[in-house]
């Protein structure tokens, strides 16, 4: 089940990736509903954006906008940039909303890719038969926290 964002802030100093610790330029930190947060790089937040656009569609970059009125009031926004040069600018709520969507999309996949029609099964063991190596499963395949 996927949470509910209600903030993200954009740490410029950065930090270290969990997975390879290696330093990252920046981080962004989740804030849920319930006040849990989690660390995200910027590949993950590509990843989760680009699971989430439909259609489907490659995240190039995107950047956070702060926006001062003329009234003085801040407003912040979000820029995505696709792989086929195409844009959009979106709201906190919508940027929060395409995170969750990708996520969601993304535990969807893992739940899937376990499971085998017949066809897919003849095709696999006709592969086993003629000798043909077939990939093995990724240890990151049962994913479902945001991490």
């Amino acid at each position: 089940m996927t949470k509910t964002i209600i903030n993200i802030v954009q740490n410029d100093s950065g930090g270290t990736n969990p997975d390879t610790h290696a330093h990252e330029d920046k981080i962004w930190e989740l804030t849920f509903e319930d006040n849990d947060t989690t660390n995200l790089t910027r590949m993950k937040m590509m990843e989760l954006l680009t699971k989430g656009t439909v259609p489907t569609k490659t995240v190039h970059s995107f950047r956070k906008w702060e926006l001062t009125t003329t009234h003085g009031a801040n407003i912040r926004t979000w820029v995505i940039v696709y792989d086929d040069k195409s844009h959009v600018q979106l709201t906190n709520n919508d940027f929060y909303s395409l995170l969750s969507n990708g996520h969601s999309n993304k535990e969807d996949e893992v739940k899937v890719e376990g499971e085998r029609g017949a066809v897919s099964s003849a095709i696999a063991q006709a592969q086993r038969d003629a000798g043909v190596q077939l990939p093995k499963k990724s240890r990151f395949n049962s994913l479902t926290n945001w991490c």
